[in-house]
């Protein structure tokens, strides 16, 4: 890792890694209630983390590289135009104000992440459950997670940034012995993943038990937040993402047919003319096609 992706990248990638070994079953979660049990422990606090990395941290390191005042190499606002300054988000206790009040805007970010952390956790339980265990259109006690148990694992999650950033400080030494644990934990890997594979999910938009419109809903609206951007519905995202599979195919089968047609002109040694360039937009719908410009000739290679 270090020689090929450089100490930082490798140390990141190394620290992911040991969180999904560290999130492995000791045992065998379809016969050993305990197992199951440290399971979804283990996977409610990697939703946790997770949620944090993406919606606050990502946008903290965003703004530390382009501060809300800052501007672009022409001068001018960097954010600004389509550019949307994004907000970190974090879990607060619904706490009134003097008013009695609780922000609105903070009510939703708070059911956003509660939910983020249970469809996460639940689909993380799901992947090391024996293949068959989850039947489609039913609801899986094994992996569900309540709502306080997210609400409380999110409040139990510490957010200091003042001691984030004294921990940056300490130099290589604490990444070397981060790299060190990281490396031990892996190396009993192996085993356990051998006796227990992973199952994969595959998304499915029609079945509303089994948390994956959930899911995107909620890490999209999160999304949403962070840019001030107007929250969408679970049917929303479930008309969305009907639309995904059918659009690249066919887009996929449209772009194959012009550049066989194109290959065909070429087999047939037709000249340039008759050759087209095509610019497609489904979405609009756009089509466009032009005559390409004739190759650029350099001499001293014949």
């Amino acid at each position: 890792l270090l020689r090929e992706l450089g100490e930082d990248a490798a140390l990141e990638a190394a620290e992911e890694l040991g969180e999904d070994v560290a999130g492995m079953p000791d045992g065998d979660v379809a016969s050993d209630p305990a197992a199951l049990d440290r399971l979804r422990i283990t996977s409610i606090h990697w939703a946790v983390r997770m949620a944090h990395k993406l919606f606050n941290g990502a946008v903290r390191d965003l703004l530390k590289q382009h501060p809300p005042d800052s501007r672009d190499e022409d001068g001018e606002p960097f954010w600004s135009g389509s550019r949307r300054t994004p907000k970190a988000l974090a879990y607060y206790a619904a706490e009134p104000d003097s008013e009695g009040m609780v922000p609105a805007d903070r009510l939703l970010a708070n059911e956003h992440l509660i939910s983020f952390v249970r469809s996460a956790a639940r689909l993380r339980i799901e992947s090391y459950l024996p293949r068959g265990s989850v039947v489609a259109g039913s609801a899986n006690a094994n992996s569900e997670v309540t709502e306080e148990d997210a609400r409380f694992a999110l409040e139990a999650f510490g957010t200091d940034e003042e001691e984030e950033e004294n921990g940056e400080g300490e130099g290589n030494d604490a990444k070397r012995d981060l790299l060190t644990e990281v490396i031990c934990r892996l190396n009993g890997a192996a085993e356990r993943t051998s006796s227990s594979p992973l199952t994969p999910a595959e998304f499915e938009k029609d079945d509303p038990h089994n948390g994956h419109v959930d899911f995107v809903t909620s890490a999209s609206n999160l999304r949403a937040l962070c840019y001030s951007i107007k929250p969408a519905s679970a049917s929303e995202t479930r008309r969305v993402a009907g639309r995904i599979v059918p659009a690249m195919i066919t887009t996929t089968g449209l772009v194959s047919a012009v550049s066989c047609l194109e290959l065909i002109k070429a087999a047939q040694g037709a000249p340039l003319s008759s050759r087209r360039n095509a610019f497609v937009n489904l979405a609009l719908p756009f089509f466009a096609f032009t005559v390409p410009m004739p190759a650029e000739v350099r001499g001293g290679l014949g």
